[in-house]
């Protein structure tokens, strides 16, 4: 394919103490024994321990990063239906250690081409609604994980999707976590017969944990695109019937939208952070760009300036965050729309500008950004890590927008939609801030996204693969795992569990800090002015870390998904 943009790093040789590294056993502490495993030929991390497997058994068959990355996300589509059903889309950030270069895949979905805003209308809201055959966007997962392996991949579809029909077939067992989500959608699936019959007793209560469910529509479609490839979905029977099933209950996804579909290889966010390289995903994430920008203007303070989550340290992450994020929700959309400032908002002067504007003594206030609301706070998200024996590096975050998605499920298919729609705002007149928003609905468009799949490396090796869930606050947890690994040298285990804030830009100076986070720090940020509460944060993050002779891995006890 060519005209893909990618981006190469310095020419260095990968280093044989490196290669070594992954052959040596994994160091982990507590909950990540069970969600993550290493062994000679590389290590995956993800929330669900099966869906782990899946992808080390792809490295145990010869492959790469990129097959165990695919064969790990099929199977969270299975093991995971109400955050990676296949109806949804998601990001990669591939580095191919051989060539030290890194690729970006944007896989998001995609507004119809019938989506105006006078269809979505309605007494004047602002958004899309967020369930039904309306909320649903052109769905990408399929597309952009049959491109990445047909790209990047060694092993054949047939074989990196065995795991994932595997799972189908023989069914999945309801964790604690699963069972939180459909107690928490409980009465919406009752509502729906195709959700009920396969997520729900025939009395309409839940399954016990433990129980085993079924999706054997859905193992079918997944035999097809084993066979056809991506084809079966956007084409194939798959594609008519999703289709069918929009168009019949008021939607605006047809099958055109489907077969014209495509993922975009797109240019990678590049920064750097205390002698490390960044690699991040580009817009139509938000993510990736304030990540970078946050890590700017935080280097313009010394690591040994702050005791960890001290609230000096705390005040200086909210208004880093808040200073560094305003304008930027307001000037980033889809780069297929027209040119985006991500130059000027990951550039050292932008840097040093927001640096200005923080005091260390007040926090100051922020307008609400029009495209805050583009990031819901509790989006259905999962991200993958994969590092091979070859230093090649997978970190991809998969979202379906809302556990569940948009409430639809193809019952010929066994396929979820996403609610991706409600993520555009609705522009109006000049009256309306989000007339001039680069995130305003249009056809063939993709939504912000707040995913933040991000890889960091030194001397051009991967140290740490680094991702996570839970919309508006994934970015602040990855940024502030980052910062506990560099920055603070925690163990990876602990820099991921431990207790973090969020910042919400608003007028109020909103806080929301976790349980752990003492209550001296809260005292202080409320004497500058931050409207502290406490409250649990839904952002819960993936990572590996390669340091040394060892490889840490740490999957978040904030998911509550573990397999007991």
């Amino acid at each position: 394919m060519s005209g893909i943009p990618t981006l190469a790093l310095r020419n260095r040789s990968v280093s044989a103490a490196f290669v070594l590294a992954v052959a040596l056993p994994v160091i982990s502490l507590g909950w990540s024994m069970s969600l993550a495993q290493t062994r000679l030929d590389g290590v995956v991390v993800a929330h669900h321990a099966a869906a782990v497997q899946a992808g080390m058994d792809i490295l145990e068959q010869g492959g790469n990063a990129v097959d165990a990355g695919v064969a790990t996300a099929f199977a969270l589509a299975v093991l995971d239906p109400p955050s990676s059903a296949l109806g949804g889309g998601g990001v990669m950030v591939f580095y191919r250690a051989g060539e030290k270069r890194v690729h970006a895949l944007d896989f998001t979905e995609v507004s119809p081409a019938a989506a105006t805003p006078e269809l979505y209308r309605n007494d004047d809201e602002r958004q899309p609604p967020d369930t039904g055959a309306l909320a649903v966007a052109v769905p990408g997962t399929v597309a952009g994980l049959v491109e990445a392996l047909s790209r990047f991949g060694s092993l054949p579809l047939e074989t990196v999707l065995a795991p994932a029909i595997r799972h189908a077939v023989g069914g999945v067992p309801v964790t604690p976590g699963f069972r939180r989500v459909i107690d928490a959608n409980l009465a919406a699936l009752r509502q729906r017969p195709n959700f009920s019959r396969i997520f729900l007793k025939a009395s309409g209560a839940a399954y016990e944990v433990g129980a085993m469910i079924r999706q054997p529509e859905l193992a079918e479609t997944l035999k097809a695109i084993a066979r056809e490839g991506a084809a079966a979905f956007y084409q194939g029977a798959a594609g008519q019937a999703l289709a069918a099933r929009v168009q019949r209950d008021g939607g605006a996804v047809n099958l055109d939208d489907l077969q014209s579909y495509r993922p975009a290889w797109r240019q990678p966010v590049i920064g750097g952070y205390r002698g490390r390289t960044v690699l991040t995903a580009p817009p139509p994430s938000l993510g990736g760009v304030a990540l970078v920008g946050l890590l700017n203007v935080l280097e313009g303070y010394g690591a040994d300036q702050f005791h960890h989550n001290s609230g000096a340290y705390l005040h200086l992450i909210a208004e880093t965050t808040k200073a560094g994020t305003d304008e930027m929700l307001r000037a980033l959309g889809d780069p297929d729309a027209g040119e985006l400032p991500v130059r000027r908002f990951t550039s050292a002067e932008r840097a040093s500008a927001v640096r200005r504007k923080i005091s260390m003594e007040r926090a100051a206030p922020a307008a609400p950004a029009g495209a805050v609301a583009a990031a819901q706070a509790h989006a259905a998200t999962n991200h993958v890590g994969v590092l091979d024996g070859e230093g090649n590096v997978v970190s991809m975050s998969l979202t379906l927008g809302n556990p569940f998605g948009a409430k639809v499920l193809v019952r010929e298919t066994g396929i979820i939609l996403n609610n991706r729609m409600r993520d555009f705002s609705l522009a109006g007149g000049s009256g309306n801030p989000a007339a001039n928003d680069p995130n305003a609905l249009k056809p063939r468009t993709r939504p912000v996204n707040g995913m933040t799949p991000v890889i960091l490396l030194r001397e051009d090796r991967p140290e740490l693969i680094v991702g996570g869930s839970g919309g508006a606050q994934t970015t602040g947890a990855v940024l502030q795992t980052i910062l506990n690994v560099v920055d603070f040298r925690m163990p990876l285990a602990e820099a991921v569990a431990a207790p973090r804030i969020h910042a919400v830009p608003d007028a109020q100076c909103t806080v929301v800090a976790e349980v752990g986070v003492s209550d001296e720090a809260v005292a202080l940020l409320a004497g500058k002015g931050h409207a502290v509460r406490r409250g649990r944060l839904e952002g819960a993050v993936q990572a590996i870390g390669a340091e040394g002779r060892g490889i840490t891995t740490a999957s978040d006890p904030r998911k509550g998904n573990t397999v007991r």
